[in-house]
């Protein structure tokens, strides 16, 4: 689809069988390699998408109620997960992993903006063109949004209807968190 010319993530995706684990959570998993050492390759891996933004705006609207389940999961403590140790001044999984915690903590609707300007300008995706634009709006604000929409909306019926945010989930999302314990 589109693409971002300023963002480097480094993602582990080969490791020796048995040696690594990927964390169990509902999203962002990191791979959790109990042997071994990591190398960074030469050149850029790039996942060049041909499916068009229909596809996209879909499958990221799954995505978000993925997301809506784990933002209330790192408030709320319904499973607990053997991750990631969050550390701001870590490897760059823990690091996200801590802003990740600490995302969850503002409040909802004003954190899609706060993400999108973190990423429009001060990381300089406005460098991008109409592509980036387009690509930092709908990552960095729409699907943000989005997101906290679902949590919202999770959070309004369980207020309405006297239920449990775990109940809610599972009777409007069919994700049942009793089971992931």
């Amino acid at each position: 689809m589109l693409g971002c010319l300023n963002n480097y993530i480094w993602l582990l995706r080969i490791w020796r069988y048995k040696h690594g684990k990927i964390e169990e959570r509902w999203m962002d998993e990191h791979i959790k390699l109990s042997a071994g050492k990591t190398i960074q390759f030469e050149h850029d891996l790039v996942d060049d998408n041909k499916n068009n933004l229909t596809w996209w705006t879909e499958k990221h609207n799954h995505y978000a109620t993925r997301e809506a389940v784990d933002l209330l999961n790192i408030l709320h403590g319904f499973i607990q997960y053997d991750e990631v140790e969050p550390r701001l001044l870590g490897t760059q999984e823990q690091r996200k992993r801590w802003l990740k915690i600490r995302y969850a903590s503002l409040p909802l609707f004003i954190r899609p903006i706060l993400y999108f300007h973190w990423r429009y300008f001060v990381k300089l995706g406005f460098l991008d063109g109409k592509q980036g634009l387009i690509w930092h709006f709908l990552q960095g604000f729409w699907y943000r949004f989005l997101v906290d929409a679902k949590i919202y909306q999770i959070q309004h019926i369980a207020k309405q209807e006297n239920k449990t945010l775990v109940q809610v989930i599972k009777q409007n999302f069919g994700i049942d968190l009793d089971a992931s314990r």
